[in-house]
């Protein structure tokens, strides 16, 4: 591998969390990092939204199978069960789309089934405790809108599926002038997008007069999903990692910079 020399440029566009492992995983590298989000997260907070997230844990029980949709997911999820359940209900089957997110429920000593292969929805369908859900009782841990896959297949194949939104994402333009500044001045080397909506926000929210720039970037995506997602959008250079797994993404973009930069 060719030493790295110049400090690698990244442009992280992924809402501000605590203890972002991707970050702490390019510390100490030769990174220079703009973290300039797109995206705010905002857990749901309206009494009628609580009052139904309540009923969801209160009767957390009674549910065989708990699917978490995203990490986010899986740490407000957790938090509301902890209130409730000082021991975990046994019978209840645990699920995580990705492994960034079987991640914090194992982190907890929470036993969790991810995908084999590929860490999306139709990976966790696959899998062959999901195939027979008649009369199974699921209750899915997500935030407001998004995908409904989940829901409609397990439907589909007899089992009684609840959703429990816990937040709400909304597209922030808060940094669009940071980030079209870097892409004017070339201080971006590559971009960051954790998911496919992280990928449509940025786009939304930079000017159409700096889109060229943003697409000839080199995108660092999880998975083959946002790589199609990007691909139709028009980027043309793409870093695909094995998962959202931050070790993963942290891997995939130093290999790149190993080999190019």
């Amino acid at each position: 591998m060719v030493p790295i020399q110049d400090p690698m440029r990244v442009l992280l566009v992924r809402p501000r969390q605590q203890d972002d492992e991707f970050i702490a995983g390019l510390a100490g590298k030769p990174v220079e990092l703009y973290h300039c989000p797109v995206m705010e997260i905002v857990p749901l907070a309206e009494q009628l939204q609580v009052e139904a997230i309540k009923s969801s844990i209160h009767n957390f029980a009674s549910y065989q199978i708990a699917i978490f949709i995203s990490r986010k997911a899986a740490y407000l999820g957790l938090n509301w069960l902890k209130s409730a359940w000082p021991v975990v209900p046994k019978g209840v089957r645990f699920y995580a789309v990705g492994k960034s997110t079987a991640w914090v429920l194992q982190q907890n000593h929470i036993p969790v089934e991810t995908p084999l292969n590929s860490y999306d929805s139709e990976g966790l369908l696959n899998l062959p405790s999901l195939q027979n859900v008649t009369g199974k009782e699921v209750l899915i841990f997500a935030g407001k809108g998004g995908r409904r896959l989940l829901e409609d297949t397990l439907g589909q194949r007899g089992a009684s599926v609840h959703r429990c939104d816990l937040y709400e994402r909304c597209v922030t333009a808060k940094y669009a002038l940071n980030i079209q500044a870097l892409l004017s001045n070339d201080e971006v080397d590559v971009v960051v997008a954790h998911s496919g909506e992280l990928l449509l926000c940025l786009l939304a929210v930079v000017a159409a007069g700096y889109h060229q720039k943003l697409l000839s970037l080199p995108l660092l995506v999880p998975g083959k999903r946002v790589a199609e997602l990007a691909v139709e959008q028009g980027f043309r250079k793409l870093i695909i990692a094995n998962s959202a797994l931050p070790s993963d993404m942290v891997s995939a973009i130093l290999e790149w910079y190993s080999d190019n930069g």
